[in-house]
């Protein structure tokens, strides 16, 4: 069901700091409040403990365009892309934000969206700049704009940025959706961009302000990298960044109020990675307990299966660790997979091609879950505190839903 462009929005206001802005100044931003929907609150209300269940079909909303439309996200919403399955909460919208360009099929789109649970409506933030594929086919880069030695399309979007892998992170202190950018530019343009060579490069979207901005690198940054882990830490109020290649790996915290990097190994890459994970892992921050879960591995290799290997990674201690590998868990691929953090149960949660798993750290097992109604499908996950409930979104026009509640801890 498509609703004209915030046509039955009422008006919220809200304290949100702008870009740059202190606490203290924190000044007054309108966030559209979308009209719940009577037959969703009452389906959600009705959901006890391990029940699930798929939501009406969902509406959308916003300048959605033809190129969108040519890709019936006019009627689906956005859905799981090459590479881009994270889905992340924002506190201070009460709303999951989405963004990420695919790896060829069936299209490469900067577009920004927010999904209201209540409402059941996908909202389009940013309407994408172009289809980058059809550029690159045409040898077209007239979206391109460079500024201050800086490559962006004439909003101030990242122009054509591949993926987002596990690289995006939503700061409800900073009130913007970040996204670390790492190999961008496919579809070709002739300009080479004065930052530091392998630094890591972030833009910033404000969805209150509907606005791009560029986090220009400094010597300070870490080092940037493809498929690595980018990670809001709430009782620190600051993102994590993790990489890890060929070269090593590394660790840095960025706090928005400066604009600064705090590195937590010593600011270069360590070559001994065994402890941790390497590339395409997927991650969620165990807020209860102040860690860091993340899962690498899957698929098989030369007809052989591949072992999956859980991590953690104990910010205070500054300590990688890999606490447990089997033949028989979930996969940890940013492709393949989606996790996210429940507090209410205080779990770890993974949905993957095999069902729906969770993960406490200290324990020795993932623990799969049997919901009572309807399975899990594949695809992008979001834990939402608002209403209590596990989102799945996948290649369907609605989204499913599912209420933990209490989980037993796994066989030992």
């Amino acid at each position: 069901m498509k609703l004209a462009p915030f046509a039955h929005l009422a008006v919220l206001c809200c304290a949100a700091a702008g870009p740059g802005a202190r606490a203290e100044e924190a000044p007054r931003q309108v966030l559209p409040a979308l009209a719940p929907d009577p037959a969703v609150l009452k389906q959600l209300e009705a959901l006890g403990e391990n029940q699930s269940a798929w939501l009406p079909p969902v509406k959308t909303a916003g300048p959605i365009n033809d190129t969108l439309k040519a890709f019936k996200m006019d009627v689906k919403g956005p859905q799981p892309r090459d590479y881009c399955r994270k889905w992340v909460w924002a506190a201070d919208r009460k709303r999951a934000l989405f963004c990420g360009e695919n790896a060829g099929a069936p299209h490469r789109l900067n577009d920004v969206w927010e999904y209201d649970l209540a409402s059941n409506t996908w909202v389009l933030l940013h309407e994408p700049d172009a289809d980058f594929l059809k550029l690159s086919a045409q040898g077209k880069a007239e979206v391109a704009l460079v500024k201050d030695g800086i490559l962006t399309t004439r909003t101030g979007a990242p122009y054509d940025p591949v993926h987002a892998w596990w690289q995006i992170a939503y700061d409800p202190n900073m009130h913007a959706l970040l996204w670390a950018i790492g190999n961008y530019n496919k579809c070709g343009f002739p300009h080479k961009q004065e930052i530091p060579w392998g630094k890591l490069e972030m833009f910033a979207y404000f969805p209150f302000e509907k606005r791009w901005e560029y986090i220009r690198p400094t010597e300070k940054s870490p080092p940037g990298h493809n498929a690595s882990i980018l990670e809001y830490i709430p009782d620190r109020a600051q993102s994590l960044w993790f990489t890890n290649t060929w070269r090593g790996h590394a660790a840095s915290l960025f706090d928005p109020k400066d604009r600064s990097w705090t590195h937590l190994l010593g600011g270069k890459e360590i070559k001994d990675n065994a402890q941790c994970p390497g590339p395409e892992a997927v991650a969620a921050y165990d807020a209860g307990r102040k860690i860091l879960v993340a899962q690498h591995g899957g698929l098989t290799r030369d007809g052989k299966p591949q072992t999956q290997t859980t991590y953690t990674f104990d910010l205070a201690a500054r300590e990688w660790k890999a606490v447990l590998t089997s033949t028989d868990g979930p996969e940890g691929l940013d492709m393949r997979a989606s996790m996210t953090y429940d507090a209410a149960s205080n779990r770890c949660f993974l949905v993957d091609g095999a069902g729906l798993w969770s993960y406490a750290v200290g324990e020795k097992a993932w623990t799969k879950h049997a919901p009572e109604g309807p399975a899990p499908p594949n695809g992008m996950l979001c834990h939402n505190p608002a209403h209590n409930v596990l989102m799945i979104k996948a290649g369907e026009n609605a989204v499913w839903v599912w209420r933990s509640g209490k989980v037993p801890a796994p066989a030992q």
